[in-house]
């Protein structure tokens, strides 16, 4: 894309990149960058008005692009090598975009972010080099400018492992819906779904304190703090209030420690999925559907709705979806079918 842009592009490379662009039409607009890259004067050319006006338009055309690309539906296909060199040489010059283009932060403008899928993981480094780990169907946001300059602040949806870089001056912040979560430097994990009636915060080591709604009448909040080896349990985020109870339910409780077998260690059971082992506690089978759809990528789907208060308690590690499917229905009695074709689960 540049070598055309520049002029140097030979017959070959340029005939390459229109065949690339008509079978890849997302580039396109990458493309269209460059373009607009090469025009672009230095910094000392623009008025600081300018600058915040090409600032603005080019955030607006980026976010209108992420939306866009958030709605397509994903599609499998292998890229060859010269495609992904060709992606990694898009994504530095929107690095660079950033950098050249300097903009003003803004509160609540979150301009990076972090996305996994159903059935994986990834590690991310924050600029301050805090280390997080998200879980599937997990969005971490933030914005890199903001931790340069000391506001550490992220917002989370989703379940995520962190282990925060110690800063007494420059509290770390965790924003996950109605929940707001400050440390100073800790080791926890956060449990943040949407379709989840709860929200977890559990402690493995430090101090963290956690704000979250007391009463959504008069919006008032409550604020807490843990220890190590402490777990705060939030429920009725998402739901209305009654007369009666209009308080939002929640406890404090131990972590639990699930015994290893044989020569493995001991793991607790809310952050076992960082080591690849999926550990339930004490949860109903509806609960549990959602963490198996997250964890093995289907969809379950109860036709009797009595199996949904089953609970139960366990730890697989590595075993397919149809495993843990069959350890269940030993201890509960219920029946099931996969459909293939739509990935489906049906619980009987």
């Amino acid at each position: 894309m540049a070598r055309k842009v520049s002029g140097e592009a030979t017959i070959a490379e340029l005939k390459e990149l229109e065949t690339l662009l008509m079978q890849f039409p997302e580039l396109q607009y990458a493309f269209t960058i460059v373009g607009d890259i090469s025009t672009v004067n230095s910094a000392n050319g623009f008025t600081p008005a300018e600058e915040e006006q090409l600032a603005s338009e080019g955030m607006d055309r980026m976010n209108l692009f992420l939306q866009q690309e958030q709605e397509v539906p994903a599609v499998k296909r292998i890229i060859p090598w010269r495609v992904l060199t060709g992606i990694a040489a898009t994504v530095a010059i929107l690095v660079i975009t950033f950098a050249v283009w300097p903009v003003t932060p803004r509160k609540q403008a979150f301009r990076n972010e972090v996305v996994t899928k159903t059935g994986s993981k990834t590690t991310v480094v924050l600029p301050d080099g805090t280390s997080v780990i998200l879980n599937a169907c997990s969005r971490l946001q933030y914005d890199a400018t903001r931790f340069l300059n000391g506001e550490r602040e992220v917002s989370l949806t989703g379940e995520a492992y962190f282990d925060v870089k110690h800063d007494p001056a420059h509290p770390f912040i965790i924003q996950s819906g109605k929940v707001n979560i400050r440390v100073l430097g800790t080791i926890f994990n956060v449990k943040a779904y949407a379709e989840d009636a709860t929200v977890e915060t559990t402690l493995l080591s430090g101090k963290v304190e956690v704000n979250f709604p007391d009463n959504d009448a008069d919006g008032s909040r409550k604020t807490t703090q843990l220890e190590p080896g402490q777990k705060l349990i939030i429920g009725q985020l998402n739901t209305k209030p009654s007369t009666e109870n209009k308080q939002h339910s929640f406890s404090i409780t131990p972590i639990k420690t699930i015994a290893g077998t044989d020569n493995t260690v001991a793991e607790k059971p809310a952050t076992a999925w960082v080591n690849d082992r999926f550990d339930f506690d004490n949860v109903t089978f509806e609960q549990l559907s959602h963490d198996l759809e997250r964890w093995f990528n289907v969809t379950l789907r109860f036709k009797n709705d009595k199996y949904k208060n089953e609970v139960f308690t366990g730890a697989f590690r590595k075993q397919s979806i149809e495993d843990v499917l069959q350890a269940l229905q030993l201890m509960s009695g219920f029946h099931y079918e996969v459909n293939t074709k739509e990935n489906v689960i049906y619980i009987w």
